[in-house]
C-alpha cells in the first residue's frame, strides 16, 4: 500500500470510530470501556510501524473530541460539535 493509500486508511478506521461513538455518554462507562480497547487493538495494528505515531495522535483527538462532546451534552441535554 502506498503512502497515500495506508494514511487514508488510517484516517478511515479513526473516522469509523469517531461516528460509532459520537453520542456516547459521559456516564457509560460500558461504551468508554469498548471505546478504550477498540482504540488499542487499533494502536497494535501500527505498533512498531512508522504509521503509529500518526495513528496514535488521530485516535487521542477523537477521544478528547468525544469526552468534551459527551461533556457539553451532559449540561445541555444535546449532543454538541466543535464550530470553528
Amino acid at each position: 500500500m502506498d503512502f497515500k493509500q495506508q494514511y487514508f486508511s488510517i484516517w478511515r478506521e479513526v473516522w469509523d470510530l469517531h461516528k460509532k461513538y459520537h453520542n456516547i455518554r459521559a456516564d457509560d462507562e460500558k461504551a468508554w470501556e469498548r471505546l478504550d480497547q477498540e482504540c488499542k487493538q487499533l494502536d497494535q495494528q501500527y505498533k512498531n510501524k512508522s504509521e503509529q505515531k500518526f495513528a496514535q495522535s488521530l485516535l487521542l483527538g477523537v477521544v478528547a473530541e468525544l469526552e468534551r462532546s459527551s461533556k457539553d451534552a451532559g449540561e445541555t441535554g444535546t449532543t454538541t460539535t466543535t464550530q470553528p
